[in-house]
């Protein structure tokens, strides 16, 4: 039974390497010989491609200027680490937070400084400048950790009424579409 339940172990954890951009964990509804068949259920990472997916899934979606950086945490094995930024509440559009909030995000340091720019939707929060971000909460890098980031530098108007529409027009998380893999077999493990 141990073996069994190893090797799936192994199976599973070759999935989530070799499957990108989804999260994967493999359950067994049944021990092996007890009862019906297995069914093994893939879980994907919650739908955020459109801005309404965002808002839903965000606890905190508020318009930022970020009045500095905190810190920068080196990641373990992966490149990049996390950048930990203080901002001031300009404008709540969900939620209730803070007028001061710490908050962290995933970052890719560059040559010559700063942190890659490669995400319109996630970008590093650069002290002086103002966002809209959207956060859940995290206690590890202070009041939560940043699920989106847009730049609302160039039109504030524009960035507050984006995420207002997101906001009233919000679904709630849930599996991406694109993820239709349970599979049910007629033997057990």
């Amino acid at each position: 039974m141990k073996h069994k339940r190893a090797t799936l172990t192994a199976l599973a954890a070759a999935a989530v390497l070799t499957t990108a951009g989804a999260a994967w964990y493999t359950t067994l509804d049944t021990p092996a010989g007890t009862g019906p068949s297995a069914t093994a259920h893939g879980l994907c990472l919650p739908a955020t491609e459109t801005d309404a997916d965002k808002a839903g899934y965000a606890r905190t979606i508020a318009l930022v200027t970020v009045e500095k950086t905190v810190e920068y945490r080196e990641g373990s094995s992966d490149p990049g680490g996390v950048l930990i930024s203080r901002v001031k509440v300009d404008q709540t559009l969900k939620g209730t937070p803070a007028e001061t909030l710490t908050i962290g995000q995933s970052v890719l340091p560059v040559a010559g400084g700063g942190y890659a720019k490669t995400k319109p939707a996630y970008l590093p929060l650069e002290a002086g400048h103002q966002y809209v971000v959207g956060t859940v909460p995290d206690t590890d890098y202070g009041d939560g950790w940043v699920r989106f980031v847009t730049s609302a530098d160039t039109d504030t108007t524009a960035a507050v009424q984006r995420w207002t529409t997101a906001v009233a027009q919000q679904a709630a998380p849930h599996p991406n579409p694109a993820c239709t893999d349970t599979t049910t077999t007629n033997t057990t493990p």
